[in-house]
């Protein structure tokens, strides 16, 4: 993870002055929009991660200054080290799926983000509930995956079988996690904002 470590760093994602505008799960947001897209404009980068016209200036500027970014006419491109900390990005977090409202967490608009093999730094869960919280969600649950069933550290040792839900096929599907992998389902009333609080609750076993 040596082209991300400095991203992962949240006082580097600090934005300047008096308030904290951004953190760490939008500039994440930020490099996975770019990445995805191949180019994109400021003002979509914007929308995506949920950012005012000065914050993401301030992302970008940072992102560029850092050698991630390259801004051009036509948009936002990647560099090569840009490309290389998305590609460790996508190694870890290589898929989500959203969901509508489920009985997995609280909130109406849910998204479900994979994290490989962090089962081991999950304790209780509650650090990447309170991120996710931070971060604008209304709820977050984090699952590991543990001899093929998907566990709430300390409760539940078959989610399946506890919580039927049609939910937990979906999650099989579209993630495929397997036995050591961490599946974060973040909810609140607006899909995007659970987008950047399953990041910023991700992050919690990245950093």
């Amino acid at each position: 993870m040596a082209a991300l470590a400095k991203l992962l760093r949240p006082e580097a994602n600090k934005a300047p002055g008096p308030s904290r505008t951004f953190g760490s799960s939008h500039v994440i947001t930020v490099l996975l929009t770019i990445g995805e897209a191949g180019s994109i404009g400021r003002g979509a980068l914007a929308k995506q991660a949920g950012l005012g016209d000065g914050a993401i200036r301030t992302v970008i500027k940072r992102l560029k200054e850092d050698g991630y970014v390259l801004v051009k006419p036509a948009g936002c491109t990647l560099s090569a080290k840009g490309e290389q900390a998305y590609g460790e990005l996508k190694r870890k977090l290589p898929g989500t799926v959203r969901l509508s409202k489920t009985s997995l967490t609280l909130g109406r608009e849910q998204v479900a983000l994979l994290v490989k093999d962090e089962a081991k730094r999950v304790r209780s869960g509650i650090e990447q509930r309170d991120a996710s919280i931070l971060a604008g969600a209304t709820g977050a649950t984090t699952y590991t995956i543990e001899g093929s069933r998907f566990q709430i550290p300390g409760s539940s040792q078959d989610c399946e079988k506890d919580f039927p839900s049609g939910a937990w096929s979906e999650l099989r599907r579209s993630l495929h996690p397997v036995d050591g992998d961490v599946v974060i389902v973040c909810g609140s009333d607006d899909g995007r904002k659970s987008f950047i609080a399953a990041i910023s609750s991700a992050l919690t076993l990245l950093e």
